[in-house]
């Protein structure tokens, strides 16, 4: 193996190991924390954990069989009936990058206004920690 690989392999290992994905991502900017990006730069790679076919053109993800959960806390609110909708890059990446390694089951709980009062944020919380009570029992 190319030594400059063998984290990425690692990690690439570490992946396939798991059976489920808990993945708490703030968002920052607008999308993800740069050591986020910098770890699904290592893990999103051709032959590993998604094949390319040079004839048609076409991607399949490798990574299938998989759940993933993503606790997505955020300064502000971001969901699409928002003025603030327009500037989310961060979850519909992160949609987009595990269906396309093949984690088409992902499951995104939001926990926005973090930046706001402490009782809105208080309230919040409490309503993702419902949400994640509820998804223990199922998921």
């Amino acid at each position: 193996m190319i030594t400059a690989l063998a984290d990425s392999e690692q990690l690439i290992e570490e992946l396939l190991w798991a059976d489920r994905l808990l993945l708490g991502i703030p968002m920052y900017n607008f999308s993800v924390p740069s050591n986020f990006k910098a770890y699904l730069d290592n893990v999103v790679r051709v032959g590993r954990t998604f094949a390319f076919d040079s004839t048609t053109f076409a991607f399949q993800g490798l990574t299938t069989g998989k759940k993933a959960l993503v606790i997505l806390p955020s300064a502000a609110n971001y969901t699409p009936s928002t003025p603030m909708a327009k500037v989310d890059f961060c979850q519909p990446y992160l949609q987009a990058i595990l269906n396309f390694i093949g984690i088409n089951d992902v499951t995104i709980v939001t926990v926005p206004n973090q930046f706001l009062s402490d009782e809105v944020r208080h309230e919040e919380i409490e309503t993702a920690q419902t949400k994640l009570l509820h998804l223990a029992a199922i998921w």
